[in-house]
């Protein structure tokens, strides 16, 4: 029996399963910009403003006073979950002579290449995201490359305290490109402290406790620039003159963080695999499909740090 029952397009469960858990590059997008189910395709969500917090307001009240008054100020702003998705069909002559199980397996590999691309998509728009917010900008005191003179370590240390001048303590993460930070480990500041003549490395947790920051994400996606067809040029998604120190979380906006990734629920959220049959020409079709918009919620919880 085919696993393409018919001309409609269908859920797949059993190939969803593969390209939800089956992972080969290291996108880190998810991990900076979170995934959040969304119930509607556009709408608006509530910023509160940092003067809002941490006001010393309470005051004594006399006997026939009334207590301390306030007033909130709020900012809205606007999401719109676009949708997203890659076909790929799989000419009948191509697997005419393959079993149900083979047939399959040639459908989940096709839908994790199409899952690739579509997570390439995101990156891209999670960097772009980054790049164009409004986070604190500070300049490096010198580029990793002139290892006598480069300080990550205050830099980094003072970016976590700018951070904590704003009301940000948790979940305070290093977002650094990965041929950076290795450069970065090469400094003179980094090598004294933490691999002394380089012939030992420290885990990334490590590293995290000497920069004063919660953990570490390192940046490692590239992605094919080339146009289809031509010679591959494997190309950097995220910035090597440039790195975020910057509050990550996930769940409700509540829970702080910089930003998220909302995907519209009734389209199947994060990820949708269908396939149908077409027989213009004959072939199965496999297409994955997605529904969000990356979204930057609180630009005081990030900085960046430039020049570096």
């Amino acid at each position: 029996m085919s696993i393409f029952a018919g001309s409609s397009a269908s859920f797949n469960p059993i190939i969803n399963e593969a390209v939800n858990e089956v992972d080969r590059q290291e996108f880190v997008g998810s991990r900076i910009l979170p995934v959040q189910g969304s119930d509607t395709q556009t709408g608006k969500y509530v910023k509160i403003l940092s003067n809002q917090y941490d006001n010393d307001i309470s005051k004594p009240r006399a006997p026939g006073s009334n207590f301390a008054n306030t007033s909130g100020e709020y900012e809205s702003a606007s999401f719109e979950c676009q949708e997203f998705g890659v076909e790929n069909s799989l000419d009948d002559l191509d697997i005419a002579n393959a079993q149900t199980d083979a047939l399959l397996d040639i459908a989940t590999v096709a839908a994790n290449q199409l899952a690739d691309d579509l997570m390439v998509g995101h990156e891209l728009r999670c960097a772009t995201a980054l790049s164009g917010s409004s986070f604190n900008s500070t300049a490096a005191t010198a580029a990793m490359s002139v290892v006598a003179t480069a300080t990550p370590i205050a830099d980094i240390n003072n970016a976590v305290m700018r951070l904590n001048a704003n009301g940000i303590f948790r979940g305070i993460h290093l977002v650094m490109e990965a041929s950076l930070y290795q450069e970065m480990l090469q400094t003179d500041d980094m090598r004294a402290l933490i691999n002394g003549s380089g012939t030992m490395a420290w885990a990334t947790d490590q590293v995290a406790r000497v920069l004063g920051v919660d953990d570490v994400v390192i940046c490692k996606s590239q992605y094919n620039s080339a146009m289809k067809g031509q010679t591959a040029s494997r190309t950097k998604i995220w910035p090597t003159n440039k790195y975020y120190v910057a509050s990550l979380a996930g769940g409700p906006f509540s829970n702080g963080g910089i930003g998220r990734t909302l995907a519209y629920n009734a389209r199947g959220g994060q990820f949708v695999t269908e396939t149908y049959r077409t027989e213009q020409p004959p072939a199965s079709v496999v297409r994955v499909r997605n529904c969000v918009d990356e979204i930057i919620i609180n630009d005081n919880a990030g900085e960046v740090i430039t020049g570096a």
